[in-house]
């Protein structure tokens, strides 16, 4: 299941918007208050829907701070958010501003919640009936994800993990970083009874086994995930070729930690969804996050899409970003300014550009700093071209002046034949020179 295209009336920032999604990969990009986070929230109210649904799992539903507010402190009569998948499922939440008749009298007719709850139904039913069913995941994650709680002994560790567990607390933008600690001291247990059983530390959970392969495909320098005394997750840092340090995962820094455990919770979460299947991070499933370069080092963000993608190949990523090398880093995706969702609601990432033309065409930066070197060769490329356009006869000293400025020119952009090429061929053009 992934989501086709998000609608929003009198939603917090929005009167009217509507959005639709790459079935992969999609980035939000706009200024701080233009609604990246809103979208997103959005996205996770509407999931919530389904967790609702469920038995003994919360959703999230509207809140009355939610209305969109007009200049002078006025509430619209409602606001909707309305959802469709790409496989044409359609529901909407719609909260009202009060239960009068005139208020209702304003409110457009809804879809509801009949066909999701019918959809999500068929799910119970077949978990009832000890039937298979593949179950998807949503998780959000937002910019507080860094901030985690680890606990600090085993006691009260819930000791059963029902499928539909995998939706607790999974849409409130946090990592909950002790309910993984809890799940995988669950499944280390059954682990090690069934290394017991069969006498062989070979034997391996396929639940833990997703998760370990999750880690070495997203962060190839980590290892060995294991439970520590008295509660808590030890991993195995290869710093180098010869040094390997063990760590808990709390003294990892922000970028390492928030990296890992979010790896690690979507990947338990996967396990958990669908304990039998044989490739459980292949499951499907729709994950959001929010400014998807919090605490990342510009080399990490370069990976972290694409590694992402590469682990988890069917699930459908709605990320926000602020960073132009997030943005490099992939090739296929769908790109949404906010800034201007009705003029361009979206960028083509192919070719690949600079990091100075995304921050310059598509993140709408003016004034961005090139280096001194590619300032020089533009400015001499004009000034030269524009000398010759007013011409100069060939045996002029401006013009030999310029010829040897062109020379110069062009070993500024030794680096890049083709446009040596060109210079040059552009050169005796219009010196009427034979090439």
């Amino acid at each position: 299941m992934k989501i086709k295209q998000l609608t929003l009336t009198n939603f917090r920032c929005f009167d009217a918007l509507s959005l639709s999604f790459d079935e992969r990969l999609t980035l939000l990009i706009a200024r701080n208050g233009a609604g990246k986070s809103t979208v997103l929230d959005a996205l996770a109210i509407a999931l919530g829907a389904f967790l609702t649904r469920l038995p003994g799992v919360s959703g999230l539903n509207p809140k009355k701070t939610d209305f969109l507010v007009n200049t002078v402190g006025d509430k619209p009569a409602y606001m909707r958010i309305h959802c469709q998948t790409e496989d044409g499922l359609c529901w909407d939440k719609t909260e009202k501003r009060d239960q009068s008749k005139k208020t209702l009298q304003q409110i457009p007719t809804g879809i509801g919640l009949k066909q999701l709850n019918a959809y999500v139904d068929s799910w119970i039913n077949a978990y009832n009936d000890k039937q298979a069913f593949e179950l998807p995941v949503f998780i959000y994650y937002g910019t507080g994800r860094g901030v985690f709680s680890v606990p600090q002994r085993k006691r009260s560790f819930a000791q059963t993990f029902p499928r539909f567990d995998t939706f607790k607390d999974a849409l409130e933008s946090r990592t909950n970083f002790k309910r993984f600690v809890e799940y995988f001291y669950f499944l280390e247990d059954q682990e090690n009874r069934l290394q017991k059983q069969q006498r062989s530390f070979d034997v391996e959970l396929p639940e833990l086994r997703a998760i370990r392969l999750a880690i070495s495909h997203m962060m190839p320098g980590f290892s060995s995930p294991r439970s520590s005394s008295p509660a808590g997750i030890i991993v195995d840092w290869h710093k180098s070729e010869t040094e390997t340090t063990e760590l808990r995962i709390e003294q990892l820094s922000d970028g390492y930690r928030t990296t890992l455990a979010m790896v690690m919770d979507i990947a338990s979460r996967m396990a958990e969804a669908n304990p039998e299947k044989t490739a459980p991070l292949e499951g499907k499933g729709v994950v959001l996050i929010d400014e998807v370069d919090l605490h990342l080092h510009p080399s990490w963000q370069r990976e972290f899409l694409p590694r992402l993608q590469q682990t988890f190949p069917q699930l459908q990523f709605i990320v926000s970003t602020h960073s132009p090398f997030i943005i490099q880093s992939v090739k296929e995706a769908k790109l949404i300014d906010l800034d201007n969702t009705l003029s361009a609601p979206s960028h083509s990432l192919t070719p690949e550009r600079s990091l100075e033309d995304i921050a310059e065409e598509i993140m709408g930066l003016e004034g961005v700093q090139r280096s001194a070197i590619f300032q020089k060769q533009v400015e001499t490329a004009q000034s030269y071209y524009r000398l010759l356009d007013e011409g100069a006869g060939y045996d002029d000293e401006q013009i030999q002046a310029l010829e040897q400025q062109l020379d110069e020119l062009e070993t500024y952009f030794g680096d890049n034949p083709a446009y040596v090429a060109f210079l040059k061929a552009e050169r005796r053009k219009r010196l009427h020179k034979p090439l």
